[in-house]
């Protein structure tokens, strides 16, 4: 739904102990007062303080003018914590827009991120499932975000409630904590605003697709709203006996929008049972080349369920036009269970035929999680010495609380051959009963506080500082004979910048940020690793964003190197108490990003990154991958997509992605083959209603997108999607 993306707030108040001359400068208020306000208050008492707040201040005028993320261009960014221009941030960030997400018929996280270059997909692997990606030659699986709260569960993320999806690239420790060593992911929520409008639609498509959303928003007082957004998709795949469906429901509420204080209250539930997938095999390096709607798995009985349940509370108060305070509290729970088989080629295969043996390995896995995070962030402008200053100072408490289990491999899995493929064998008795091992429970906290400073030296350049102190520490309950372990880790991060602005639509940048990542993350932890410390990132960028075009186009590069300076290797001849932080690696790179309206009939979106990844250091057992490139790191990856209005109702468009190879394993011995996948869109609009026909794969290209050690995974077939939509 497109709705009217307000300028950063500008707040006019006249009365002189307010006004922003000689104002009171606030003290950051207690984060344990700020969160009980915002998780205890009730709507109603809440409206009452609104209002007699409303009664004894003057009144605040809120400018409306309009600065969007409209069509293909993205304008502004939250990602670094407070709202941003794009040109004054000092690292290389990409914005999906809604309008791109919906021209492009993405119906789900990963489809989204296909506009992202510089980023590929993994397979499920080992006890992973769920999003995984990789960005720079880094993995992401700790690094996804919803509104700048770590969304670090394993389960598919959806896209029904998501306006925008902002990707800062490189080191941001500073920002969000541990991890982010290829960058961050954020998905940033739809939030209700004032104005009545109301969007449905229905799609159906190839492989029984099917899916209906509905986003609906009201205007239920002066400043005040609510928006419901809903979803249920139901599909087969392309993938012979694959099935997945879905549905979610997101309400929430708002009110004193635009005032002094803003509350809002929101849910988020998402459930989802799919088949998992986990590909084919390789054979001599190579996927095992069968065709492509060939599935190794059992449809009768594998299974993948996913529960997501949040509850978010935030309060904004405004002092003034130059300074806030934003609290924000999150609950969230997870729950998953995963009961499947992933093809394995005996190891001493030599040749192929429709006899060879398949054996299905099991991936039998559950576990529930909890987290509960605060957030405070303080914000303001003020000048000093000289200069000006954009400060801004928060604190992050997290309680993240999980177990996690396997099922018994017993009884073992049927097995199935190459070309005789048996999807519905009689499986033997007991087959089914999930019998928990190896259980574990997890129990880690974690303390930041923060701060960062944009110094405006004159109007030409700026310099951003930033540091943050995380303490982390995480207990884990083991059976015996195994027994407890626990690991506790107090880093510093840091962030800087230096940017220069000869005009208002030049942006010139240099950058370093540093981030860690401890043994205890991810919710793993092992006798060896809890003797640990954590790995330690760098990222150092130059780049330079331009405004063409009177402001219609972005065109952005960068060039970087990501680097992790003293990675975990395991070398049990040397130190069998921990692991040796003697493994380093890094990726060279240059990107290049282009968005915006060349005309008014004409949109584009695009992206380059090449890449130049490479193991620099390794001990014991993996001394074999120096100089090798990491997993899932091809040299170039590249996407545009773009559409034309030829009349005012009738819009065409297309775009292509290009990734080049990519290896499954560290050793370079497991190759995902490089590829081109063309897609097509042609929608008609009629007053109030649309319909769009979407053709992923047009040309019908055999691919492999998600890759692993172990398998890999096709991508879709050519299929067709049509939806109608409508605005009420």
């Amino acid at each position: 739904m497109q709705r009217p993306a307000l300028r950063p707030l500008a707040v006019d108040i006249s009365h002189p102990e307010l006004s922003a001359a000689g104002a009171r400068r606030p003290a950051l208020l207690p984060l344990g007062a700020m969160v009980a306000a915002v998780a205890l208050s009730g709507v109603a008492h809440a409206q009452e303080t609104a209002q007699a707040e409303a009664a004894a201040l003057p009144a605040i005028n809120v400018k409306t003018q309009r600065e969007e993320n409209l069509g293909y261009q993205g304008v502004k960014t939250t990602v670094g914590k407070t709202p941003q221009l794009l040109r004054d941030v000092p690292q290389a960030v990409t914005v999906v827009t809604e309008q791109l997400i919906q021209d492009r018929g993405a119906d789900t996280l990963k489809e989204a991120l296909r506009n992202v270059a510089g980023l590929t997909f993994n397979a499920g692997e080992g006890g992973r499932i769920g999003d995984n990606i990789t960005l720079r030659g880094y993995s992401l699986v700790g690094d996804l975000y919803l509104d700048g709260m770590r969304d670090i569960a394993q389960y598919n993320r959806e896209i029904f409630n998501i306006e925008q999806v902002d990707v800062l690239r490189g080191s941001a420790s500073m920002l969000f904590g541990r991890g982010s060593t290829g960058g961050v992911v954020n998905q940033v929520s739809k939030k209700p605003f004032l104005s009545n409008i109301n969007e449905a639609a229905l799609t159906v498509g190839s492989d029984s697709y099917k899916r209906g959303t509905a986003d609906l928003n009201r205007v239920v007082g002066e400043n005040a709203a609510v928006r419901l957004n809903v979803m249920k998709t139901d599909t087969d795949s392309f993938r012979d006996g694959v099935h997945s469906e879905r549905w979610g429901v997101a309400p929430s509420f708002s009110w004193g929008i635009g005032t002094r204080d803003e509350f809002n209250l929101s849910y988020y539930k998402l459930k989802g049972n799919n088949t998992p997938d986990f590909g084919v095999p390789y054979f001599n390096g190579k996927p095992l080349n069968v065709p492509v709607n060939t599935f190794y798995g059992l449809p009768g009985s594998d299974y993948q369920r996913e529960d997501t349940d949040m509850a978010t509370a935030s309060w904004t108060h405004r002092f003034d036009n130059d300074t806030s305070v934003r609290t924000v509290l999150r609950k969230a729970d997870y729950d998953r269970d995963l009961w499947a088989v992933a093809p394995r080629l005996a190891a001493n295969t030599s040749f192929i035929a429709p006899s060879t043996f398949i054996n299905r390995q099991a991936q039998r896995r559950g576990g529930v999680e909890h987290t509960l995070t605060s957030q405070t962030d303080f914000t303001t402008k003020l000048e000093a010495a000289g200069m000006k200053h954009e400060i801004l100072l928060g604190a992050e408490l997290v309680k993240e609380e999980a177990n996690r289990w396997n099922y018994a491999t017993t009884p073992a899995n049927p097995s199935t051959t190459v070309g005789n493929i048996n999807a519905y064998p009689v499986l033997p008795p007991g087959y089914g009963n999930k019998t928990r091992i190896n259980p574990v429970s997890y129990d880690a906290h974690t303390v930041g506080i923060y701060g960062q400073d944009m110094i405006s030296l004159n109007k030409q350049w700026k310099v951003l500082v930033g540091a943050r102190h995380d303490r982390f520490s995480a207990d884990y309950e083991r059976t015996a004979p195994a027994g407890p372990l626990s690991r506790t880790d107090a880093e510093w991060s840091y962030r800087t910048g230096l940017i220069f602005q000869p005009t208002d639509t030049a942006s010139y940048y240099a950058s370093y940020g540093t981030s860690f990542n401890p043994s205890g993350e991810l919710y793993a932890l092992d006798d060896r690793g809890a003797n640990t410390p954590p790995e330690k990132n760098r990222n150092i960028e130059l780049g330079a964003k331009w405004d063409l075009l009177d402001g219609n186009v972005m065109f952005r590069t960068a060039l970087f190197r990501s680097e992790k300076t003293n990675e975990r290797n395991t070398d049990l001849a040397v130190s069998i108490e921990q692991n040796l932080l003697s493994g380093k690696r890094h990726t060279d790179g240059i990107e290049f990003e282009l968005a915006g309206r060349i005309t008014p009939n004409w949109e584009i979106f695009g992206g380059l990154a090449l890449m130049n990844a490479k193991i620099d250091a390794a001990t014991g057992t993996q001394q074999n991958t120096l100089g090798k490139r990491p997993i899932n790191t091809p040299q170039h990856t590249a996407n545009i997509w773009s559409t034309y209005r030829v009349s005012e109702r009738f819009k065409l468009g297309g775009g292509v992605e290009a990734v080049g190879k990519r290896y499954g394993n560290t050793t370079n011995t497991n190759e995902a083959p490089s590829y081109v996948r063309w897609d097509a869109m042609a929608e008609y609009q009629m007053d109030k209603w649309a319909l769009k026909l979407n053709v992923f794969n047009l040309f019908n290209r055999k691919y492999y997108e998600g890759v692993y050690a172990g398998h890999i995974v096709p991508g879709t077939t050519r299929i067709a999607q049509l939806t109608l939509s409508t605005k009420f």
